[in-house]
């Protein structure tokens, strides 16, 4: 019996091409679409998920605290992690994890600087499942010098052979022994690493000051705890072990907080991060879009169900007459419409298979669908697809299948299907609503996106080449390279910094203005430069000067921005200021570490993304016991043959440094990654409201060729009666031009809270004008009508005689 249905069924779908391919299209691009983007939260939602316990696993984060609120940072000091299990019971292991990029050689002929090597605790394994594939966990990073390598790693510096017991050089001084094979870090994990060195080898590195320490340097702290401890329980002794350990008034400025481990990916308020983030936000409007294309693509096809069920009525009729049952009636609808999202499910699949690659271009990321996967896919799309075409299939089935044969033969389906008509008035004002709220998200999305890169950030980061400079040895000579590269014709001039904007967020330092009693200390951002930084990058002079190389005076004075000036009372009256840089001692006092003259003040500048609010920096020289802070050499070049500059550039550094990597970034393309999710955003938001859109008139255009063929005995007599074709157009489109107007009517208000809300994510953001609104509805609208137009203009320039040749 369901054979004959369903070799019906074909038939029928057969007999009306044209709609059975706009159905199968629409279906099968939304069901696509539908499935890449879960594909994509997916996987933004499975970070850190691998570990067995995620859910007890949490990072031990640093919160700072001023009159302005709080500042969260995504690494502690190293000391926390024995303080945290020494005074709180309820923690377990915890491990740190400190990240630097370091050189490794393997011979004179294989040397390589290498930017993921981790130092790490023995305890790494017991809060952490990373696959331990040769090695025995409980010893792999117990002793100094002990190295586990990634299977990448492995294979790149001994090939085939077995590295268990070789000797790696780290920075061509300490010869670390391999212990063990860890498997290639999962993507989705927020930390990265290549290598991995005991953590206790840190206590005959560089003196060993690193080791266990409150102040520097910062690292990643993680803690296991069991399954039913409270949190909050924990974080209510953290004040009381930092009065114990580092004195009250330390205590009152920085305090800690845990971070689970499952929500570090999709949180993006805490600075210095270890990799990028994503905002929870932007999943929960992706998932929304992918609903919201799939409800279009399931709406044309209902539209379409319903339009053609009251053309059909006179076969019901004929088939009633013949004595079909009304059951037999509504399995026949029904098989036709599940057979019709049957195929576009199956060719859906296949869609959403190939689109993959061109994907993960789009969002930058590496999707691979495993063969696991494909069950599970497949037969998600089964089930959306018996679901769709039961709902799409059942309203015509009951609606035509009540009817009495008489009923039906007489014209009375026509006169009694008004219901039927204000159905489709409402679903199609439903999808016009969701494509008229992503194409104005789209726009708004870009004007805040072009706002962020044009806006003045206040230093020059046009034509500025940065090189790290890792090496103590090159370091410690960084002026005699400055100067060699300023001879050069392309090089506009240098200066030499331990941070610049827009690539790291600086450290905070305790600031003490002169002659103030201790507890009117302050947090400051801190950036450390040489004479020449401030000029190089154009920082805009509000008070004062900048510093001046051939003043050895300056070498003790300081910069400030506004909002430093304006949080220590001295706006408009900073110069000649005496200010201390240090830190709170456990006692209570103010340990100094820098004393400096305020000479100027420079205008805000956004050293982080423009998310944030300006906080509070002072500039400062580096001193000339603290070589390590010059770390980064900015090069601002001549407009004009880059690549011949950097060419000369790097034939300068490998006669300056002949051993070390010439490694460099351009600033421009550093700050742009700041805004990479956004990008990533709008241009996904381009793609699938464009999809939506054309889906949209897809079915529009199908609903006014039905129109056109119900309609096509009025347009003859109107056309003999003298109507122009301008006016059998609008007569075709005006009620559709009316329910997409409404559309963008409700539209606009649901997008304005929505977008309000998202905007709210910058410190900096524009406004939404009204013509945002407007020029998203005359896009909208020209597009409606143009698909409509198409076939409003071939009927009415049909022949009226065709039309009324049997009449």
């Amino acid at each position: 019996m369901f054979k004959n249905y369903f070799k019906t069924a074909w038939r029928s779908l057969l007999k009306s091409r044209g709609y059975s391919v706009i159905n199968i299209v629409g279906l099968s691009v939304g069901m696509a679409c539908f499935l890449l983007i879960l594909f994509y939260v997916k996987d933004e939602s499975s970070y850190d998920k691998f570990h067995k316990d995620y859910k007890s696993i949490y990072r031990v984060t640093e919160v700072n605290y001023s009159d302005d609120g709080e500042t969260l940072l995504a690494n502690a000091f190293s000391a926390i992690g024995p303080a945290l299990q020494t005074d709180i019971p309820e923690i377990g292991p915890f491990v740190r994890v400190h990240i630097e990029p370091l050189k490794i050689s393997n011979g004179p002929q294989m040397k390589f600087q290498e930017n993921d090597f981790a130092f790490a605790d023995s305890t790494f394994w017991q809060v952490f499942d990373f696959k331990l594939l040769q090695g025995d966990p409980n010893t792999a990073l117990a002793e100094p010098f002990s190295l586990v390598l990634t299977e990448s790693m492995a294979t790149k510096y001994f090939g085939e052979e077995d590295a268990i017991g070789k000797i790696l050089m780290i920075n061509e001084a300490y010869p670390f022994k391999v212990t063990g094979i860890v498997q290639d870090v999962p993507h989705n994990s927020h930390l990265q690493f290549d290598f991995l060195g005991s953590f206790i080898s840190l206590k005959q590195i560089d003196g060993g000051w690193m080791f266990n320490n409150w102040y520097w340097p910062p690292m990643y702290t993680y803690a296991k705890t069991s399954s039913n401890t409270d949190i909050e329980s924990i974080e209510s002794k953290f004040p009381g072990m930092m009065k114990k350990y580092l004195g009250e008034a330390v205590a009152e400025q920085r305090g800690y907080k845990l971070q689970p481990l499952e929500d570090i990916h999709t949180s993006n308020n805490y600075s210095n991060e270890l990799g990028k983030t994503t905002n929870v936000t932007y999943l929960f409007v992706m998932t929304t879009t992918a609903f919201l294309i799939l409800a279009i693509a399931c709406v044309n096809f209902m539209n379409l169900s319903l339009a053609r069920s009251i053309n059909r009525s006179g076969e019901v009729g004929v088939r009633k007459v013949f004595g079909a049952m009304r059951e037999q009636l509504i399995v026949q609808y029904l098989s036709e419409s599940i057979l019709i999202t049957i195929v576009s499910a199956i060719i859906a699949f296949g869609l959403f298979m190939l689109a993959i690659p061109g994907f993960n271009n789009l969002s930058e990321k590496a999707l691979q669908i495993q063969t696991a996967d494909i069950p599970v896919v497949f037969g998600a799309l089964l089930i959306i697809a018996v679901v769709v075409g039961v709902i799409s299939g059942l309203y015509p089935a009951l609606f035509l299948s009540g009817f009495s044969p008489s009923a039906i033969l007489k014209g009375k389906v026509a006169k009694q299907s008004k219901f039927t008509a204000g159905v489709k008035k409402v679903l199609i004002t439903f999808q016009f609503v969701i494509s008229s709220a992503l194409i104005i998200s789209t726009f708004i999305i870009y004007f805040q996106l072009d706002y962020l890169r044009n806006k003045s950030l206040g230093f020059d980061k046009e034509q500025m080449v940065v090189l790290q400079v890792r090496e103590t040895r090159e370091q410690n000579a960084i002026k005699t390279f400055k100067d060699r590269l300023n001879q050069l014709p392309q090089v506009v001039g240098t200066a030499v910094s331990a941070r610049v904007p827009g690539y790291q967020g600086f450290y905070d330092y305790n600031v003490l203005a002169d002659g103030q009693s201790v507890e009117n200390n302050m947090v400051f951002m801190r950036l450390e430069t040489d004479l020449d930084f401030a000029q190089l990058y154009g920082f805009e002079i509000v008070d004062g000067r900048v510093f001046n190389n051939k003043l050895t005076t300056d070498s003790i004075a300081y910069l400030l921005n506004e909002t430093a000036a304006a949080k220590l009372g001295w706006t408009g009256d900073a110069l000649n200021k005496k200010l201390n840089l240090g830190s709170l001692n456990p006692d209570g006092s103010f340990g100094v570490i820098h004393q400096g003259t305020v000479i100027g003040v420079v205008k805000d500048f956004n050293f982080v993304s423009l998310h944030n609010e300006v906080d509070p920096v002072v500039i400062s020289i580096i001193p000339k016991s603290e070589p390590y802070m010059q770390g980064l050499l900015s090069v601002k070049l001549e407009a004009g043959n880059l690549m011949q500059a950097m060419r000369l550039i790097e034939k300068e550094w490998s006669d300056y440094a002949p051993t070390a990597d010439f490694d460099y970034f351009f600033l421009d393309d550093t700050v742009d990654k700041m805004y990479r999710a956004e990008k990533q955003l709008g241009e996904v938001f381009l793609t699938f409201s464009t999809i939506s859109i054309l889906l949209a008139c897809l079915g529009l255009f199908a609903m006014t060729t039905l129109l056109a063929t119900q309609m096509r005995k009025e347009i003859g007599i109107r056309k003999v009666l003298g109507a122009s074709v301008s006016n059998i157009v609008l007569l075709m489109s005006r009620g559709y031009m009316q329910l997409i107007l409404i559309s963008f009517v409700i539209a606009c208000g649901i997008t304005y809270i929505v977008m309000k809300k998202w905007l709210e994510n910058f410190a900096y953001q524009i406004q939404m004008e009204v013509w945002y609104f407007l020029l998203a509805g005359i896009v909208l609208a020209l597009i409606a009508f143009i698909t409509m137009s198409f076939k409003s203009f071939k009927a009415a320039h049909g022949n009226p005689v065709e039309a009324l040749r049997y009449e």
